[in-house]
Order: C-alpha cells, then sequence, then structure tokens
C-alpha cells in the first residue's frame, strides 16, 4: 500500500492519479486485509485531498463488488440510498419504500450505520428498532423480497471489506471513495436508483459511474440532510441521469400545491414514533407536515419511475394507500417474514452443525 500512497503525491506539486490497474491493485489489497488500518486511512485520506479520478472510482466499485455477497437479479427494482451520516429528521424515503412496495414496486434499501461528522440516526437502526430482522442469509432475504417487494441491506452485511473499515472512517470523519462505493454497489442489479448526498461535488462525481454500475435511471437528489428526500419548504435541484445523458431539474412543491414549514430534528425514537404514526394512517394536523413529505415523495416517485402517468394521479394514490393503512399491512408482514426467515435460518444453521458433527 505504500507505494500507491506515494504514487500519488505528497504534496499537491507532486499528486498524480492511479491507473485504474494501479487502483485495482490497491482496492484488492484493502479488500483482503493486507493493508493496517494506518495505511488505509493514509491511503484514503491522500486520494481524498487529490480527489478521485473516474478510473479509480470504477476500480474500486469492481473490487469491492467482486467481494460482495451474489443475490438474485431484480432489474426493475429501486435502489434507494441516503446518507452515510445518518438522519436528524423524520425518515421520509421510510413509508415511502412501503407505499411503493404495497404497488408491487419492488423497493431494495441500503444503508450502513451512521458516520461522523453530522452523525444522525442511520436507517437501518430505525427499520431494526421497528422489528426487522436484517440478519438473514442470501436465499432468505431474496424469498422475503420476491414475496413482499422490499428488502433492507445493511451495508457491512452485504460487502464484508467495508465493513472492517468502519473503525478507520470513523477515525478520519470526512468523506472517503468508500462512500460513493456504498451508493454504487447495486447489489441486485436495479435499473433504477435513487440517492442523497450533501454535496454538489458528490452528484457531480455520481454522474459518469452510476450508468457504469448498471443503472438506466438514476435520480440524484441533495435532499433533507443529505438524503432522497425532497422537503415541500423549498425548491430542490435534481440531477437525473440516463444512458442519453443527464439533466438538472427544479422541482418546486408549491406548484403541486403543497407547502409546509421544515421538518424538525428528531431523536432516534421520535423519529420511530412518528414513522408508526404516519403508516398506521393517521391524518391529523400534529403529522400533516411528516405526511404531507410522504404523499410528494411518494408521488414523485410513481410517476419518475412510470407506475403512473400524472404528478397528480400519484399523489392521490399515496393519500388513498395511507388511508387504507396499506404502508401498516405492508411493515407488519415484513416484520413478521423476517422474524420467520430468521428462525429458519437458525434452524438450518442447527441441522447442518448436527450432521457435520
Amino acid at each position: 500500500m505504500k507505494r500507491w500512497i506515494q504514487a500519488m503525491g505528497s504534496d499537491q506539486t507532486r499528486m498524480r492519479n492511479l491507473t485504474y490497474d494501479e487502483a485495482v491493485e490497491a482496492a484488492g489489497e484493502m479488500a483482503k486485509g493486507d493493508s493496517t488500518d494506518a495505511q488505509c486511512a493514509a491511503f484514503l485520506m491522500a486520494l481524498c485531498m487529490k480527489g478521485e479520478a473516474d478510473d479509480e472510482l470504477m476500480a474500486f466499485i469492481d473490487v469491492y463488488r467482486g467481494y460482495s455477497l451474489n443475490y438474485h437479479t431484480q432489474p426493475n427494482s429501486l435502489n434507494s440510498i441516503g446518507p452515510t451520516e445518518g438522519r436528524k429528521r423524520f425518515p421520509v424515503t421510510l413509508p415511502v419504500s412501503l407505499l411503493l412496495a404495497s404497488v408491487g414496486f419492488t423497493q431494495v434499501m441500503q444503508g450502513g450505520d451512521a458516520l461522523p461528522a453530522r452523525q444522525g440516526t442511520a436507517l437501518k437502526e430505525i427499520v431494526e428498532s421497528l422489528g426487522v430482522s436484517l440478519h438473514l442469509s442470501v436465499k432468505a432475504w431474496q424469498s422475503m423480497l420476491f414475496h413482499l417487494h422490499i428488502g433492507f441491506l445493511p451495508t457491512e452485511q452485504l460487502c464484508p471489506p467495508i465493513g472492517r473499515l468502519k473503525q478507520v472512517r470513523e477515525q478520519l470523519g470526512i468523506r472517503t471513495v468508500i462512500d460513493t462505493i456504498e451508493k454504487v454497489l447495486n447489489p441486485v442489479l436495479s435499473t433504477n436508483l435513487i440517492i442523497g448526498v450533501q454535496q454538489r461535488k458528490v452528484m457531480e462525481s455520481l454522474i459518469p459511474i452510476s450508468m457504469r454500475s448498471g443503472f438506466q435511471q438514476a435520480y440524484i437528489i441533495s435532499g433533507i440532510d443529505g438524503s432522497e428526500d425532497l422537503p415541500l419548504y423549498e425548491n430542490s435541484t435534481i440531477r437525473i441521469v440516463t444512458p442519453w445523458g443527464d439533466e438538472s431539474r427544479s422541482v418546486e412543491p408549491q406548484k403541486f400545491g403543497f407547502t409546509s414549514t421544515p421538518l424538525p430534528n428528531l431523536a432516534k425514537e421520535d423519529q420511530i414514533t412518528m414513522v408508526k404514526r404516519i403508516i398506521a394512517g393517521e391524518d391529523g394536523t400534529e403529522v400533516k407536515r411528516e405526511r404531507d413529505h410522504v404523499i410528494f415523495n411518494t408521488g414523485l416517485r410513481l410517476k419518475w419511475f412510470d407506475k403512473v402517468d400524472s404528478y397528480e394521479e400519484g399523489f392521490q394514490l399515496a393519500d388513498a394507500l395511507l388511508q387504507r393503512k396499506e404502508a401498516h399491512k405492508t411493515m407488519q408482514r415484513w416484520i413478521d417474514q423476517s422474524q420467520y426467515l430468521k428462525l429458519q435460518d437458525l434452524a438450518d444453521s442447527d441441522d447442518s452443525s448436527s450432521k457435520i458433527g
């Protein structure tokens, strides 16, 4: 690893990009555990200071995807990925994903533990706290996704080498190439992607590599807390990337009749409570702000990914699904099925151990 750190240079005048093959070798050394934590930290810092070239990014993505678990392809699914720093406000994307899954649009959420510097609550923590078991075998997880059209993949489980870098990343406390890798692993080869980013620079870096990662339609959003959730209290600029190019588009909620004050910061338990209230069908003034955000973002995704003919139809469908408590029903089935499959995995493991013995 030392030679690759030195190759990038120790000062601005001698920095150079690694070739694809060089970056593959460096990424491989890190993924295999052949580098110390200090070497990994030095390399990630040097790469961050220099700025990642496209070939370097693709090399790391290719290597780490090779170390990821193998899942059956779900090409028509939507892969949604939020901020690595976690969320400090209501996680709009969770009830949105439940609503989309309830109409048969397969949702693959992905993420890991929240990392500094603006550490909030990871979506993984919220899903687990609601009762969903995330530690499932590949076979069990695939079965659940097929029947329920929803699943969550913890990054550290999906790609163990990324999990081994957790302490290094926490100590560095800055965005590194690993943050980008997480967002485009594309574990089930989804053709659709919606992704949240904190910085415009990150948005630009994702444009060329999103198509090279198997996606055919990617929406890159700098939303609430750097998430994939668009706010109602201000306009948003999004980037839409397809094999034919990319475009910027302004989303103006007021044009659709939506207005709101900013969502407040919420502790983890308060986020969980609000999710439960929204998916249970509450529609009073105390939850109107959060509920409207869910309806708006659900309607957008339904239209963006061609599930309805107009935004208005998408908003009306989202409202009706909430009233019928479809998100709650999907959530309960998800909890029950994941817990059942977890016990089945344990039984299969015990049976295999006894046979081996």
